[in-house]
Parts: C-alpha cells; structure tokens; sequence
C-alpha cells in the first residue's frame, strides 16, 4: 500500500511517471549537464530531480550529486520572491543536493508497479473512449461548487466526454483528500446532467506549484496519457497569489507551438450581480463580477454549514462523510 502521506513519496510517483514515459523531454531524474539548460526554457515543464537520501533509492556513486541554488529556483523555476513559497519549500525539504542515476531499491518495485498500472488503467478507459468520441481532461483539486459545475458544464459537448482528472500525489495542506474527492466527484457526475457525459479519472502525479512552467509539465503528461484536449484555468498551478490570474494560459498560448494537445482556456466562473447567475468571465460584457472562493466553500463545510453557491445535495452528502476531509 502506498503511503501518499510521506513526503518522500512524490519521488516514486515522479520516477514512475519517468519509467512509465509520461513525462516529455526527461526519462530519468536530471543530471548536473541536463539541468541547466532545462531550466533556462519553461516550456519544456518541471524538472524532476532527486534529492539525496530519499530511503526509495541506493546511491551507487555520490561524484553524480550536484548542488540547485535557491536563487536559481526562485528564478528559472517558481518566478518567486521568496524561498518560503510553497513551491520552493517542497522542493528543497530534503536538502540542496540532487544525485542523477540512483537505483530503485527492489523492495519498492512493487510499489512502482502499482503506481504504473493505475496510470496505465487511465490510458486504456482513454484509449477506449477515443473509438467514438474525443476525451477532455479537467483538473481540479477542490470540492466542486457552481463554479466548478459551470466550468464542466462548458467544457461537456456531444462528441466529448469530459474526465475529471486530479493529480493524486503529495498535496498540500488545506487540500481535499484523495478518496474523498473522489467519493464527492462520483456522487455528482450520477446525477442526471453528467451520467455519460462526465468520468472520474485520476492521474497518479505531483502537483509542484509552479504556475506557467506546470501549466506546461499537467499539458504534457496529459498529451502521454492521450487525451485529445485539456483545460488550463484561473491560476494554473499556482499558490499564494505568486502568479496572475490568467498568467500560465497566456504562457501556454505564446508556446503552444510545442503541444500536440488541444488547450481549452477560461478565466474561471463567477456569480454575475446583473445577470443573477453563475457565469463563465469573457461570457458575460458585465463588469460586476464575484469571485466563487473554494477556500470559503471549504471554511462552510468544516463548520458544516450551508454554502449557498454549491449543489444543496451534494454539500449533503459531504456531511455524511466520517472523516477528516482535507490534508
């Protein structure tokens, strides 16, 4: 069983992604040659590098370790001011030396294979799918609320069948739970509006916070895994208020050049004080827009009291559930 509450997990779950081919442009964590010019172009996605001393991994020749200074993440791979943002926290929590050529030790090779054959679960639902119809991915890692129901509601056409398609790797704190997003997600998608049109599919891969450069890394593992489009939104991959709103879909958009895969962009749903409704932002010519805060939603549900701009059964259904809800 794989223990996605250590944090020395993510390293299996990106050496998985590695072996399995997910992950363009790298096959293996980076080397002290690779690494440089990788950071220097955002569009190639996150780099994925092993620190020493994660307890998955032996070590056979420690002349492979290299140093990543903190000035250099903030620069080429967060665009952050500061090393307490998230993004930069997970990255360096083990240290500032990273090793290219470790070896998997044989007792976790089960536990890769796991992770493979999940992923590879997904593929194959994809593979089916495409026999008919196109296959969009949408990426969320919140409990849904009419924002989130309107934005899918979008993105759902006849030729398409829409996958709601969450990272399950390391989160961080304040983020749903993976069983339980799921157990939400498939309580919704039964109801008459989604059945057929809406799957939960989970995609077994980190989440690193970094904005336009992962925009770029969540397109391209989504390209691998053969979906036809994917959605990129308010503040992809982004934490803190470090990146704009819209900043990583202008990124995707100036380089997408580089993608195979269709990119469907929006600028998120709000609640419209003219039209008295829950709109797409650029549907809507009024300017007096509400922001639908999932970290409020969330704030509700903990209290267990009722949040007016979210599904009255399904936030029911939440309070049924016996368990601590987020990380």
């Amino acid at each position: 069983m794989i223990n996605f509450s250590d944090p020395q997990t993510r390293y299996l779950i990106d050496y998985a992604n590695l072996k399995q081919g997910l992950i363009k442009h790298q096959n293996d964590f980076l080397s002290k040659d690779s690494i440089k010019s990788f950071l220097k172009k955002r569009y190639l996605g996150c780099p994925l590098v092993l620190p020493l001393g994660i307890k998955f991994f032996n070590y056979p020749n420690l002349k492979n370790s290299f140093k990543i200074s903190k000035r250099e993440a903030r620069k080429y791979i967060f665009k952050c001011k500061s090393n307490n943002y998230i993004g930069m926290k997970i990255f360096f929590k083990y240290g500032d030396k990273f090793y290219n050529g470790a070896k998997l030790k044989k007792k976790y090779r089960k536990d890769l294979n796991l992770i493979i054959k999940e992923n590879k679960k997904l593929i194959s639902t994809i593979k089916k799918i495409k026999i008919k119809k196109k296959v969009s991915s949408f990426q969320t890692r919140n409990i849904p609320h009419f924002g989130h129901e309107k934005i899918i509601q979008k993105l759902i056409s006849k030729n398409k069948i829409l996958i709601i398609n969450p990272l399950i790797g390391m989160k961080k704190k304040g983020d749903c739970k993976n069983d339980v997003l799921k157990k939400i997600f498939q309580f919704l998608i039964q109801t008459k509006f989604y059945k057929s049109k809406v799957l939960y599919g989970p995609v077994i891969c980190n989440m690193n916070y970094a904005g336009p450069r992962e925009a770029f890394h969540h397109s391209y593992v989504r390209e691998k895994l053969g979906f036809n489009e994917f959605a990129i939104g308010r503040d992809h991959a982004g934490a803190e208020d470090n990146y704009g709103p819209t900043e990583a879909a202008k990124y995707i958009d100036k380089y997408k050049k580089y993608l195979k895969i269709k990119i469907v962009s929006h600028q998120g749903a709000y609640y419209c004080r003219k039209c008295l409704k829950i709109v797409i932002k650029g549907d809507c010519k009024h300017n007096k827009l509400d922001n639908i805060s999932g970290s409020e939603f969330r704030k509700y549900i903990i209290h267990k009291k009722k949040f007016a701009l979210a599904n009255d059964e399904l936030q029911k259904h939440i309070y049924k559930i016996k368990k601590n809800l987020f990380y």
